[in-house]
């Protein structure tokens, strides 16, 4: 499979602009470049998230509809109400904000709005700009108003195939993606490439507008011979997938591995419009690091030292056969906010480091970085507001809006 070349023009490897300034834009071979220095991009930019919540949504033995099993999506609207997509019931669930129960709709079943869930459950699909409400099953998207109300349903196709997910819906096109992760027989990692391949459709005919084959994450098969299942399959270290956002007039890109500190910007037509990049040194991994990521991912464990010690070389000498990338990954996941700026978090593999994101201005400048409470996965990013999910000790999930101060 052929993949397509990210950018028409290349990288610029430089870790300092011309004439000293913080931020430059460029075209270069009929695109355009934005380019901003690493430390102006990485500097906190004076914004707060405040600490202590200010909402909560959620219980752990309470009434059913405060019981989540599986958060697949939240938003609050703009009239202040909140509605949660819960993975296992499939319905949307909408709350006062007083935190108070309102009323909720969907549900599994074969009626108007209702859902057949493949194994993923149900998966909410932004629609940025806008209350209105979607949801993927697998196969179908649904369509409902900003009350619950069922609209319209569409079975989704990319080129007469299912796709994996929907990512998100804005005017008449939307954004899939699909990625094949190929098995190795043998130890190491698959001959084939893996693959991310995004699309922008229309919805109505499902004609492509565009599409991209990018390098996907791979795995690591390790024979078992004595196991029932014959292979364990690993996550080649420092690897993430590549992610995509719809925005209100386009859409963002992330490529991940070897790419470097870099985001690509089209718009709804599929255009390259812009890329967006910081300038900085690029870090490759280390031995150390590997060692850094086997003690991170076995620090929440309870066990005998001993175990520990024989757990953590056991890993370091399996990571230690596993083919490592040139650089560390930047950026680890994209958000567009209330506003249409896009937010971007920085990758980190020591969990004790901050949730710390870039935000980018309307013309792709990095204005500085924002750093998120613990333990939340951002949904959404407001003017004054950050709402998501958190998780307590036992895994029961909350919805929680912490205040966002000093943006104007």
């Amino acid at each position: 499979m052929a993949f397509v070349v990210a950018a028409a023009c290349g990288r610029a490897d430089d870790t300092a602009l011309p004439g000293g300034v913080g931020f430059l834009e460029r075209d270069s071979a009929g695109v355009v470049l934005a380019t901003t220095l690493g430390t102006r991009a990485r500097v906190p930019i004076g914004w707060v998230v405040e600490t202590i919540p200010e909402y909560q949504i959620g219980d752990a033995m309470g009434q059913e509809p405060y019981l989540f099993s599986g958060i697949q999506g939240t938003s609050q609207l703009s009239d202040g109400r909140v509605v949660v997509l819960d993975e296992a019931s499939c319905e949307f669930r909408f709350f006062g904000q007083d935190g108070a129960f309102l009323e909720r709709t969907g549900g599994i079943g074969d009626g108007p709005g209702e859902f057949k869930p493949t194994v993923r459950g149900c998966v909410w699909v932004p629609s940025p700009g806008t209350d209105s409400l979607r949801a993927f099953d697998g196969t179908r998207l649904s369509f409902f108003d900003d009350r619950g109300l069922f609209i319209r349903r569409l079975r989704t196709t990319w080129r007469g195939e299912s796709v994996q997910d929907v990512l998100g819906t804005v005017g008449q096109r939307v954004l899939v993606v699909r990625r094949f992760f190929p098995i190795s027989d043998e130890e190491g990692v698959s001959n084939d490439p893996s693959t991310a391949d995004f699309a922008l459709l229309e919805i109505e005919s499902w004609q492509v507008a565009w599409e991209g084959f990018f390098q996907g994450r791979q795995l690591y098969t390790v024979p078992l011979p004595n196991s029932p299942y014959g292979r364990s399959l690993w996550d080649t270290p420092f690897d993430i997938l590549p992610d995509a956002v719809l925005g209100w007039d386009g859409f963002f890109l992330t490529l991940g591995e070897d790419e470097g500190p870099e985001i690509l910007e089209y718009d709804t037509s599929g255009r390259l419009r812009r890329v967006l990049r910081l300038a900085e040194p690029a870090l490759a991994p280390s031995f150390e690091d590997i060692e850094k990521l086997v003690e991170f991912k076995l620090d929440p464990y309870d066990m005998a030292d001993t175990t520990r010690k024989r757990i953590t070389d056991s890993r370091k000498r399996r990571y230690g056969k596993m083919p490592l990338p040139k650089i560390l990954p930047v950026f680890s996941r994209l958000l567009v906010d209330d506003v249409g700026w896009l937010w971007a978090e920085l990758y980190r593999y020591d969990v004790r480091q901050p949730v710390r994101w870039l935000v980018f201005g309307p013309g792709g400048e990095g204005l500085g970085s924002v750093d998120m409470p613990p333990d939340l996965y951002v949904w959404q990013i407001g003017h004054d507001f950050v709402l998501g999910v958190w998780q307590d000790e036992n895994e029961v999930e909350y919805v929680r809006r912490y205040a966002l101060t000093g943006r104007r």
